[in-house]
């Protein structure tokens, strides 16, 4: 990124990274002191807008070269010296969808980048501003923060401003999930950007899908002397046996040592059912008699749980009744 003088010839210029902030999950509420906004299910991207465009994840990479439609958003900026908060999406049947996002972040040959821009197009988020003319606007309160990026950002095609709503957090979320939508973030109003903090001043409300799975197997940690680490999940699509992933959180270290008990007293020479083309050797399969509810996001394109968690065991639930219904 280009450095630029002051009329005192002092040169300034942005940083190379900034870290992003967090949010804190929590359950959905209703406050007056709070704004609510959608949720985007994308790339997290600080951007920085000076003489060109860079596109810094959530994990400090340069993504700019994945994106080349989002290359131009510093003509979007009536003066250089801009780094933006937002999200990177792509849409399928009008809304965000992470799996079709998956399909060009995964990308890195140039030529296969090229073809993918008009079958996966994406399109820039954004929600806050965190330097404005070459200087940090962290300690403004969000609502000067939604101001300067009114003023200093012209429309553009490849990028949208986030809107908000006031007061009725619950309303909002529940309009959020019969969209099919990831979810709703809220944000105190007076808040200041905390760089690299998870904080309690925005919290996010994430969509959730509740159903029952069949154990059908478990991994262990090869690295922590065979603790588990996942089970493998599966569930009836009709009259057949199909694996829906693995899930590998919602347990607490000593559960996890209970479960590993209780399942090698079921496990098997052969797996229920094929997830994998060599059987790994940390990999066991088991009679496929426990049932567990799993709470996730959605199902992926490929057929498995998206954001699993671990909810409980269902002694009261047979394996046959586990039957998904999408």
């Amino acid at each position: 990124m280009n450095s630029f003088p002051r009329d005192n010839n002092e040169v300034i210029q942005l940083p190379q990274f900034v870290k992003p902030m967090l949010a804190t999950l929590a359950e959905p509420f209703d406050s007056k002191e709070y704004t609510y906004e959608i949720k985007w299910d994308g790339y997290r991207s600080l951007t920085f807008l000076d003489s060109a465009t860079k596109l810094q994840s959530r994990n400090l990479k340069d993504i700019t070269p994945l994106f080349p439609e989002l290359r131009q958003l510093h003509s979007a900026a009536k003066k250089p010296g801009i780094i933006l908060d937002g999200e990177i999406i792509a849409l399928r049947d009008g809304k965000p969808s992470f799996s079709e996002l998956q399909k060009r972040g995964q990308l890195r040959n140039e030529a296969q980048i090229r073809n993918s821009l008009k079958a996966i197009p994406v399109i820039y988020v954004v929600f806050d501003i965190l330097y404005s003319d070459y200087q940090p606007v962290f300690s403004e309160p969000i609502e000067k923060r939604r101001r300067l990026l009114a003023e200093n950002l012209k429309p553009s095609d490849a990028m949208i401003t986030a809107k908000y709503i006031e007061d009725h957090g619950n309303a909002y979320f529940n309009s959020i999930c019969e969209m099919g939508l990831e979810g709703v973030i809220a944000k105190k109003k007076g808040s200041l950007y905390l760089p690299g903090k998870r904080v309690k001043t925005w919290l996010k409300f994430k969509r959730k899908q509740h159903g029952n799975f069949i154990v059908v197997g478990y991994v262990l940690n090869p690295t922590s002397r065979g603790e588990l680490s996942s089970l493998i999940l599966g569930a009836y699509l009709g009259n057949k046996l199909t694996c829906f992933g693995m899930v590998g959180t919602g347990f607490t270290r000593e559960e996890l040592a209970l479960i590993l008990t209780e399942l090698k007293k079921i496990t098997v020479a052969t797996s229920p059912l094929k997830v994998f083309k060599d059987n790994p050797p940390n990999v066991f399969w088991t009679r496929p008699i426990i049932v567990c509810e799993i709470e996730y996001l959605e199902l992926t394109d490929d057929g498995k749980l998206r954001h699993p968690s671990f909810i409980k065991f269902r002694p009261d639930l047979k394996p046959e009744e586990c039957i998904f219904e999408d």
